[in-house]
């Protein structure tokens, strides 16, 4: 028997499951749904349930813990180790994939060195594939958004979240060439689709990795 990981009761009228980000089994139910109809809902849905488990788990993306040295995420779609050591900044080491925390704060230090890189990088490709697709923009900005990878304001002004900075190269490029796109067009019509194609021409695949990996918008 599938066992939930968590049991959120309200005033709603109908039971519900949903499996998040890093696999977890989430049940809503009404305040007095009797227990034993809830363990019978989930085996009933428990192919469901595996199958979304499997999906999110792929991933293979944990959580941070509280102690951040050994843990292991990605950078630029690689796996990159933190250790936390006595230094006084933050460290990387390219040939080992490897971040070098000071003992002092190392989580607000490791997000702040993220957001710097972030912004460094994502700067140089907008402007690289800016001049690819004889486009303009207003600037670039990176924010700690966790509900969307980029976005692009009736100004031209795009954002990033610098959790994108986790992604694959060519993912960064697609979503780069997204937001550039709706320098052109202000929607997702076909002219829209048309335009990211033709700098992009797998971005269903890009945008598919987007989507498996959404649990990275939870790390820091």
């Amino acid at each position: 028997m599938i066992q939930p990981d968590e049991i959120i009761r309200s005033n709603r009228r109908t039971l519900a499951l949903s499996v998040d980000s890093f696999g977890r089994l989430i049940v809503r139910a009404p305040k007095r749904f009797p227990e034993q109809r809830i363990f019978a809902f989930i085996q009933e849905k428990e192919a469901w349930i595996l199958r979304k488990k499997a999906e999110r788990q792929g991933a293979g993306i944990k959580l941070p813990p509280e102690n951040l040295n050994g843990y292991t995420l990605l950078l630029l779609g690689k796996q990159c180790t933190l250790y936390v050591v006595q230094t006084a900044k933050v460290g990387y080491d390219a040939e080992n994939n490897a971040i070098y925390l000071p003992e002092k704060n190392p989580r607000e230090r490791l997000i702040r060195w993220l957001k710097n890189n972030a912004k460094r990088i994502l700067s140089e490709v907008t402007e690289r594939t800016a001049k690819t697709m004889g486009t303009t923009y207003k600037s670039v900005n990176i924010s700690s958004a966790k509900s969307r990878w980029g976005s692009c304001s009736g100004e031209d002004a795009i954002r990033y979240s610098f959790r994108l900075i986790y992604a694959p190269k060519e993912v960064i490029e697609y979503v780069v060439v997204h937001e550039l796109a709706h320098t052109k067009h202000k929607n997702h019509s076909k002219a829209f689709w048309t335009e990211v194609a033709t700098y992009v021409p797998d971005w269903k695949a890009k945008r598919k990795w987007l989507k498996l990996h959404g649990a990275l918008m939870e790390i820091f």
